[in-house]
Parts: structure tokens; sequence; C-alpha cells
């Protein structure tokens, strides 16, 4: 009996200690992100919001021009990974700022992230789900006017 009881203290604590790292996790701030790696939508709005003023910061919309034009991430930069100038068009970016690259579903943004990863630059993610996700979020989104 005092050994399950042991156990059941020592998993309770456990489970305590991973959902507190969890929570200090998703409460990281963007400085200590892992270049390269999906980032959820909360975690892309607060990466926003902290490097809003930093000239070396773009946001990457990697669909099509027509999928740009109807709605958007505020401030988005419009590169299409499957246009034939897309590598070209990217080596013109500063290889050493921070970029939060994105599409509709979050496929073709972590393609234009390895191909980023690729050309050299240091610091890139992928907003994981892509734009479906962020709405899902309820996260603002710039549209066309009609």
């Amino acid at each position: 009996m005092k050994k399950e009881a042991m156990e059941r203290t020592i998993l309770k604590r456990l489970l305590l200690g991973m959902t507190l790292c969890g929570f200090l996790f998703l409460a990281a701030p963007a400085a200590d992100l892992v270049p390269f790696t999906d980032i959820t939508p909360g975690q892309a709005a607060d990466l926003i919001k902290e490097k809003s003023a930093d000239p070396l910061f773009k946001i990457l919309d990697v669909r099509t021009a027509e999928e740009f034009a109807v709605n958007r991430i505020k401030s988005a930069l419009n590169i299409d990974v499957k246009a034939a100038d897309f590598k070209d068009k990217v080596v013109k970016l500063d290889k050493n700022g921070t970029y939060l690259a994105y599409c509709r579903g979050g496929v073709r943004s972590v393609r234009a992230m390895n191909l980023m990863k690729e050309l050299g630059f240091k610091q890139v993610y992928n907003l994981a789900g892509g734009l479906k996700k962020w709405q899902e979020e309820k996260l603002p989104l710039e549209t066309s006017n009609p």
C-alpha cells in the first residue's frame, strides 16, 4: 500500500512538472525559440509583437499572389514559394534577419523555411497549420476591400 501511494505521489509530481514545463515553453519569449522549427499561432503572434520594431524582421507569405490578395497577416511580404523566381527574391533578403513564413496550411511554408536554411539564413520559423490555424485562433488578418 505504501509503495502504491508513493508511486501515485511521484506520478502526480512528474505530471505537474511536465505541465509547468509545457506552460513555460509556450510562454517563452521569441528569443528562446529554436530557429527552423514550427511555431504555434500564439507564438507567432508573440514573435510579431516582440519584433515589430526590428527592421530585420519580416513576415513571409509564401502563397500565390491571388491568395495573398484575399487575406494576409499585416505587414506580410508576398514571395510565392512555387514561383520560378522564389530563390532569386529570397536571396535579396538579409540572411541575418528573423523570418516568419506562412501559407494556407503550413506545407509550402515548411518548404520555404527549409530552402532558406539551405541558402544560409540564420532564423526562420514556420507558422504550424498556416493561416487556417491562425484563423481558428481568431488572430487578426488584413483583407482586401471589395
